[in-house]
């Protein structure tokens, strides 16, 4: 498994990617998201990352270029917080752990540019992402809706960021 930064050229097998998990159990997206502006956004940003498998693009993940999620009262670090989303894994990969490994991959790349937390809204609906940020230490916080659907907030503190551990 190689995970890696995605180029523009791959930006109709990421959109291929996308349209494949819709209707799928736990999927909350649709037809029109996410669509070519959140690809080509993410790309253009270079926040764009993917899983690789045998030279063939199985997973993607984005870091969220302009925070979304800032304004929710529930976050315990809300200062260089970063926030991740669009996490897909090909459907005939799906149910391996493979996902951790795009998680963990932006983990450790918010982690080396310094990030002091990681903000993730999941879908309610979708129980094996939530069982996944919470093995990957993710503390469920609070809930939103929005965008039609009901979310819990995660939030994931880094290293010395955590304000138990602070002096």
């Amino acid at each position: 498994m190689l995970f890696r930064k995605a180029e523009m050229r791959e930006a109709g097998a990421i959109r291929a990617l996308y349209r494949a998990v819709i209707g799928t159990p736990f999927c909350t997206w649709d037809e029109s998201y996410p669509g070519e502006t959140e690809i080509t956004g993410d790309l253009l940003a270079k926040t764009l990352y993917v899983l690789e498998d045998d030279r063939e693009i199985i997973g993607a993940i984005s870091i969220v270029p302009d925070n979304e999620m800032d304004g929710f009262d529930c976050w315990m670090v809300k200062d260089n917080a970063r926030e991740f989303a669009r996490v897909v894994l090909r459907p005939d990969h799906q149910r391996k752990d493979l996902s951790r490994h795009l998680v963990q991959g932006v983990v450790l790349e918010l982690q080396r540019q310094g990030a002091a937390a990681i903000h993730i809204a999941v879908a309610k609906e979708n129980i094996p992402a939530q069982k996944l940020y919470r093995r990957m230490g993710f503390d469920f916080c609070g809930e939103a809706d929005m965008y039609g659907h009901s979310f819990f907030l995660c939030e994931k503190i880094m290293g010395t960021a955590r304000p138990d551990l602070a002096e």
